[in-house]
């Protein structure tokens, strides 16, 4: 079986500023055509830098008119499935990579732009065109990049006297603390269970490293997804549950609709464990505790396991073409135009998240922290629910939330995981 890769930070391609491929006949003629952009840039910064680069490209490109919908995460991706299934997508839409990609290249979807990429040379950053490509192929081109970390309360580690942790049991000592004084350690909402996969993903990597992940995903070394490994992560996610790290009720608080990232902001939770998002989420939502509260961390080690602190967990979204669009040469040089510099820069000043162009200006420490994790990663593993194909994703992410509401052992999880892999992957090789 052919690997998907999310391990190699590797493959340099760049971009100059306009493919130049001529257009067709019909609006050389000065025809006016529609381009439809989906995507999931739903809060106000983000939504202001797309529109901002729509309006750049219909200046330069005056025959055609862009109509941009922003869809909340979840609801996204059942409208995009319909729409695929019904042979009526946008010209452009967003994925994750991994296996929402893979599935829509398979079923022919997708246009390979691995030609027109040479064509725009230089500037993208090496992790960003990674989840852009299927085999040696690229599919897309990126518009969000980026490592997923342990943010934490400042001013609460300054008032109980804690340090940023390296360590696992020196990070269970500050929740403890912070426990026993009325604070809840980790804000977390699950209602859309991804969040709460993102500390899983993060644990089963500290315990077995990431290559284990891979195996089991590959089917080979005989890895399977009831590895040791994943039911460790689910062990502890559930001792931390029974100790009362997370809030009560944390699987019906949804954090799309920033329920968690509430309690994070009125230092009711000293910790909430999220992608980068979280910068841009909490510059608007709450401007002075970002300045004056707003911390982050690299997941902690393990001491005695297998992973590193230079194994990340990360992603990001990927901007890609409809095969079927009728305007393939303005839908690529519109990709473009959402990915660029200017964009890129935009994205950074307004919504704190790195790109995935090179070239930016980063100003802000944070951020510039978050860049410095993402370059130096050995390894960058896309979310599991992003990487595998939506039939497993969904599974991991049911049996995840499951570990969290203690209504399913760990073993129990694993199994199930295993079975679904065995069912959409085939059975496991030596």
């Amino acid at each position: 079986m052919k690997k998907l890769s999310t391990l190699a930070l590797a493959l340099v391609v760049g971009m100059s500023l306009l493919f130049a491929a001529g257009a067709p006949e019909a609006t050389a003629k000065g025809e006016q055509i529609t381009l439809n952009v989906w995507h999931i840039g739903v809060d106000a910064t983000r939504r202001a830098t797309m529109e901002k680069a729509i309006a750049r490209y219909q200046a330069a490109n005056p025959n055609v008119k862009v109509v941009d919908q922003a869809i909340e995460n979840d609801p996204y991706k059942t409208k995009l499935k319909t729409a695929m299934g019904g042979g009526n997508p946008p010209d452009l839409f967003i994925t994750w990579g991994g296996g929402w990609m893979e599935e829509f290249i398979k079923a022919g979807k997708v246009l390979d732009i691995s030609e027109q990429v040479k064509s725009v040379a230089k500037n993208y950053l090496e992790p960003g065109i990674s989840i852009s490509m299927s085999g040696d192929k690229i599919y897309g081109l990126p518009i969000t990049c980026g490592p997923s970390s342990v943010y934490y309360n400042r001013q609460l580690y300054d008032k109980y006297g804690l340090k940023v942790p390296t360590t696992l049991a020196e990070f269970e000592h500050n929740c403890d603390v912070l426990k026993a004084n009325g604070i809840i350690p980790i804000a977390l909402g699950n209602a859309s269970k991804w969040p709460g996969a993102i500390t899983f993903i993060y644990l089963s990597m500290r315990y077995g490293g990431a290559q284990v992940f891979i195996d089991a995903f590959n089917r080979e070394n005989g890895k399977t997804f009831e590895d040791e490994s994943f039911i460790k992560a689910g062990e502890k996610i559930q001792e931390w549950v029974r100790k009362g790290y997370y809030p009560e009720g944390m699987n019906g608080i949804n954090y799309d609709t920033g329920g968690s990232r509430m309690l994070f902001y009125s230092s009711r939770a000293a910790h909430i464990i999220q992608t980068n998002g979280l910068l841009g989420n909490c510059i608007n939502e709450a401007p002075d505790f970002y300045k004056n509260n707003l911390g982050l961390f690299k997941f902690p080690v393990i001491e005695g396991a297998k992973g590193s602190a230079d194994e990340i967990v990360g992603g990001g979204n990927v901007i890609h073409v409809y095969a079927g669009t009728k305007y393939p040469d303005e839908a690529f040089k519109l990709l473009v135009t959402l990915s660029d510099l200017e964009y890129g820069q935009d994205m950074i000043d307004g919504s704190r998240m790195i790109s995935g162009v090179k070239g930016i200006v980063i100003n802000d420490p944070l951020i510039q922290q978050q860049y410095d994790v993402l370059m130096s990663a050995k390894v960058m593993q896309n979310f599991y629910d992003q990487y595998m194909p939506p039939a497993l994703a969904e599974v991991h992410k049911d049996t995840t939330q499951a570990l969290f509401g203690l209504t399913m052992t760990p073993a129990q999880a694993a199994k199930l995981v295993e079975a679904k892999a065995v069912e959409v992957l085939g059975p496991a090789k030596k």
